[in-house]
């Protein structure tokens, strides 16, 4: 089967030989592309939502791996076993919802020796807690699709020293090897942050300090943007 290229750049970011849980898994596809193709011996597919995991199903069973996909309705790891599994899948939803759903099961997290990754929003935030948390970003891509660019990354356990907030930002390995769509990543946050600036400007409350904050991280990542197109001079 054919990944789109959101899901296929996850699957991508699977080692081979390994067992995963898919959490929020929706149709199942990247359980049984891993699962069809070989990459993984056996599969969770676990989603929250009864209507979804029923399509899961009946794509497992389609694809004739019922004995090798498992599907699972649950919230987020709740309904994983510690040590079932190598590594677990978080695609299409939010970087603050994935680190509410590794914290809300800590012994199954614990146990994993991967994450793959692709958050919705809030990557910055992901990738801090991901550090802070031991854990450190080993691989990682950008790319686009129907116009949206995507952020995915692949944890793995390991303590390394912590990030300036920038970098959480833009990612680490993102920026070691100079990303081609670095540059459209820094645009968008710059954007982003002046947007906020402007709703706050407008603000009846005292935001003066948080929009100083905004000013000297948009600044810092102008110079950084300003750094990349140089060096493509």
């Amino acid at each position: 089967m054919k990944l789109t290229a959101r899901l296929g750049a996850a699957a991508a970011l699977v080692p081979g030989s390994t067992s995963i849980a898919d959490i929020g898994t929706d149709h199942g596809y990247i359980p049984v592309y891993l699962c069809s193709e070989g990459i993984c011996s056996h599969a969770i597919a676990a989603d929250i939502v009864p209507g979804p995991l029923q399509a899961a199903i009946c794509h497992v069973r389609d694809a004739g791996l019922a004995q090798r996909i498992d599907c699972r309705l649950g919230d987020g790891l709740t309904c994983v076993a510690p040590h079932e599994v190598d590594g677990a899948v978080f695609c299409g939803m939010g970087g603050s919802l994935m680190i509410k759903i590794l914290q809300a099961s800590p012994a199954v997290w614990v146990s994993l020796h991967f994450l793959v990754l692709q958050p919705q929003s809030d990557s910055g935030a992901l990738r801090r807690f991901l550090y802070e948390s031991a854990w450190h970003i080993d691989e990682e891509t950008l790319l686009t699709e129907d116009g949206r660019l995507y952020e995915i990354l692949r944890a793995v356990p390991g303590k390394r020293q912590l990030l300036p907030d920038w970098l959480y930002e833009l990612g680490p390995v993102n920026w070691q090897r100079r990303d081609s769509l670095l540059q459209r990543r820094i645009d968008l946050l710059i954007g982003q942050k002046k947007h906020i600036v402007q709703g706050m400007a407008k603000s009846r409350t005292d935001t003066s300090q948080a929009i100083h904050i905004l000013e000297k991280e948009i600044s810092r990542l102008e110079d950084i943007l300003c750094q990349l197109q140089l060096e493509k001079s």
